[in-house]
C-alpha cells in the first residue's frame, strides 16, 4: 500500500472535497483523483460516494479513515529505523522541550543540525518538564530536554548543562539597589510564578523548602515572556533561568539578584525512553546541546 495514496485519500477525507485536497496537497484535482482511484482498485471497493454534490465517505472510506493514521505512522516508523541502522540523518525528529529549554537553549543547535542535514525535518513542541516526559512515554516524541529532576519509570536523564535561577525584578524597584536578595526581602514581595508541571516552579520550591508556603503569590504564567513582561510593569517579582533574561539585562529593563547565602541551580538534562533505539539525529542534537550556546 502506498503511503502517498493514503496521505491523499486523508486529505480528501478530512476535507470532503477533491479539489480542497489537491489545494493542500498542492496537486491537481485529476492527479488526487488518480490516486484515490488506484487505492480504491488496490482495496477492491469504493472509499468515496460521488453521486451527490458533496462528497461523502462509504462505509469502507470510514474503515479506513479510523485506521489510516495508524497506517501512515506505521511507514513513517519504519523509514525512520531504516534510517537509524544506517545512521542517516534524515526523515523526521520529534523534539519535546519546556519551554525555557526550547526556546533559549535549544534554537542554536536546532539550528546547527538542520544545517548539516538539509534532508531532517524537526518537528520540535514546547511545553512544560512533565509534559514532555509524558510525550516521550507515549511515544510521541524521539527525545526531550527539561531542566528538573524529573524521576519516571521507563526514563533515563542524560546532565547536559548547568542553568542558575535568580530573582528578578524590575529596574525601578528597590531590589536594584541590592547585590542579593534575602529570603525575608522575597517573602515580602508579590510573587509572579510558572504553572504547576513547570520545571522552573518546581525547583523553586524545592529551593525555598519550608518557606515556600509563605511566599504570596499574585499571578501564575505559562509564558516566560508574559511573566518577564509583567515584571517590568511592575506585578510583582519573579524566579526565572538567567538564560531567559539576557535581552532585559542588556536594554536595563529588569534586574537579577541572587539569593542570600545560597545559589539555585539546576541542571538542563536530555530525556530519553530507556530501551527504546535512539536516532542518529538525536544523539547529534544532545551533543550539540551540551556544548552550550
Amino acid at each position: 500500500m502506498d503511503s502517498r495514496r493514503l496521505e491523499t485519500f486523508r486529505a480528501v477525507a478530512v476535507a470532503l472535497s477533491f479539489s480542497r485536497a489537491a489545494d493542500a496537497l498542492h496537486l491537481s484535482q485529476s492527479a488526487v483523483s488518480q490516486q484515490v482511484a488506484a487505492l480504491e482498485a488496490e482495496l477492491g471497493g469504493a472509499l468515496f460516494d460521488r453521486s451527490r454534490r458533496q462528497v461523502r465517505l462509504t462505509p469502507a472510506g470510514a474503515a479506513l479513515l479510523a485506521r489510516v493514521d495508524a497506517l501512515l505512522g506505521g511507514f513513517s516508523e519504519a523509514r525512520r529505523a531504516v534510517a537509524a541502522a544506517r545512521g542517516a540523518v534524515e526523515g523526521e525528529l520529534r523534539v519535546s522541550a519546556s519551554r525555557t529549554v526550547g526556546t533559549y537553549f535549544l534554537p542554536v543547535p536546532l539550528a546547527t543540525l538542520g544545517r548539516r542535514h538539509p534532508a531532517l525535518r524537526l518537528k520540535v513542541t514546547i511545553d512544560n518538564s512533565e509534559r514532555v516526559v509524558a510525550a516521550l512515554l507515549s511515544g510521541a516524541a524521539d527525545v526531550g530536554f527539561v531542566e528538573a529532576e524529573v524521576e519516571r519509570p521507563g526514563i533515563r536523564l542524560e546532565p547536559l548543562l548547568e542553568d542558575e535561577l535568580l530573582v528578578v525584578a524590575a529596574a525601578s524597584h528597590r531590589f536594584a539597589g541590592l547585590e542579593q536578595i534575602t529570603l525575608d526581602d522575597l517573602l515580602a514581595e508579590p510573587l509572579i510564578e510558572r504553572e504547576v508541571g513547570s520545571g522552573t516552579r518546581r525547583v523553586a520550591e524545592e529551593h525555598l523548602g519550608t518557606a515556600w508556603p509563605r511566599v504570596r503569590v499574585v499571578a501564575e504564567f505559562t509564558e516566560i515572556e508574559a511573566i518577564k513582561a509583567s515584571v517590568e510593569a511592575g506585578l510583582g517579582i519573579a524566579i526565572l533561568s538567567r538564560a531567559t533574561l539576557a535581552k532585559e539585562l542588556a536594554l536595563g529593563t529588569l534586574v537579577a539578584r541572587p539569593l542570600a547565602g545560597t545559589s539555585i541551580r539546576r541542571r538542563v538534562s536530555a530525556v530519553t525512553v530507556v530501551g527504546a533505539s535512539e536516532l542518529p539525529a538525536a544523539r547529534e542534537l544532545i551533543s550539540l546541546t551540551r556544548s552550550g550556546p
